[in-house]
């Protein structure tokens, strides 16, 4: 089959560019409209695309080939999964993307980047609210678990990226009339999902999107324990040390021998006993130091008071004894 390529050595001056993730980490532009089906590619569908795999510079690190895989299945870099569900049939796409969103490529050092030339062929299969409840489940926890590696390998950013697709698929298996088992399933996924978010940005130091996710959780799980913890350290952090302390109480509650829970209660009892402490010291020198100019200043006042007053009787004795 023939395709018509992009001349990949002014792909700078391309227009159109629409950064993805809004990081620059993922950027795509379009070089051909698709048909005017309405559709696109469904969490679940078989997808079927005509890829050509290049440097920045536009040399070809494999030759074009034909490849077809499931959208959510975790089989193919984040760049295809986030951006071929947004592409109609016969559509063509340049992908600009750092190496991380190209898993299959990985043998390029960190920090490059590709470009993916992809044409969407064809959709096929059905949707994942379709499929059966195993499919589903299956469907979920693969794309859990390619998050968890991510964050094993301490690639927090690409790990939120799996947790979100799968709270994706989450959101289209939750459609429709589902039955309470089925609904305590899907439920029981979106609590572990975003206790796994409230941990990547924690690792990452977004506070409010860590509180964020872990108050998602407690709405669900008032109980859970890596949600209570994570929150009363986020507080921790923000110096609000009282509510911390309550939803640490809370989570030691739920694991009492938990020996990281109690650590972390003891840190934050002592740091914030020593600031109080540190701003009593504070304001008490400020009053003291008030005082001392307070002093300084009557001192002055009264020696001089008393200079003019022993002036004048010196005087005054002086004048009494020269008349007398």
């Amino acid at each position: 089959m023939e395709h018509e390529h992009i001349a990949c050595d002014s792909v700078q001056y391309l227009e159109g560019w629409i950064d993805v993730l809004g990081n620059g980490l993922l950027k795509k532009t379009t070089l051909k409209s698709g048909n005017d089906q309405p559709d696109n590619p469904q969490t679940g569908q078989i997808v079927n695309i005509w890829i050509r795999t290049m440097l920045e510079n536009g040399k070809d690190i494999e030759p074009p080939q034909n490849l077809s895989f499931m959208i959510g299945s975790g089989h193919v870099g984040e760049a295809l999964e986030i951006c071929v569900p947004l592409m109609k049939v016969e559509e063509t796409l340049l992908i600009l993307a750092d190496v991380r969103f190209c898993s299959p490529w990985s043998s390029q050092p960190p920090g490059s980047r590709l470009l993916l030339e992809v044409k969407l062929l064809s959709i096929s299969g059905t949707c994942i609210k379709e499929k059966s409840e195993e499919e589903q489940l299956e469907l979920i926890n693969r794309e859990r678990e390619k998050g968890n590696n991510y964050f094993q390998s301490k690639d927090y950013h690409l790990a939120l990226l799996t947790y979100i697709c799968a709270l994706k698929i989450i959101e289209s298996s939750s459609t429709g009339e589902i039955n309470l088992e089925k609904k305590d399933m899907l439920l029981d996924e979106k609590v572990k999902c975003y206790s796994n978010m409230a941990a990547c940005h924690l690792k990452t130091g977004n506070l409010k999107e860590t509180i964020s996710c872990c108050d998602i959780v407690l709405q669900h799980r008032p109980h859970h324990c890596k949600a209570l913890f994570r929150k009363g350290k986020v507080l921790a952090m923000q110096q609000i040390y009282p509510l911390s302390i309550v939803f640490l109480k809370k989570a030691l509650a739920v694991q009492p021998e938990h020996p990281e829970i109690k650590e972390e209660i003891k840190t934050i009892i002592s740091t914030w006993t020593k600031k109080r402490i540190s701003g009593i010291a504070e304001n008490f020198g400020d009053r003291s130091s008030t005082l001392q100019v307070t002093r300084h200043k009557a001192f002055k006042n009264i020696s001089w008071k008393w200079t003019i007053g022993i002036s004048a009787v010196a005087l005054g004795s002086m004048i009494l004894y020269k008349w007398r």
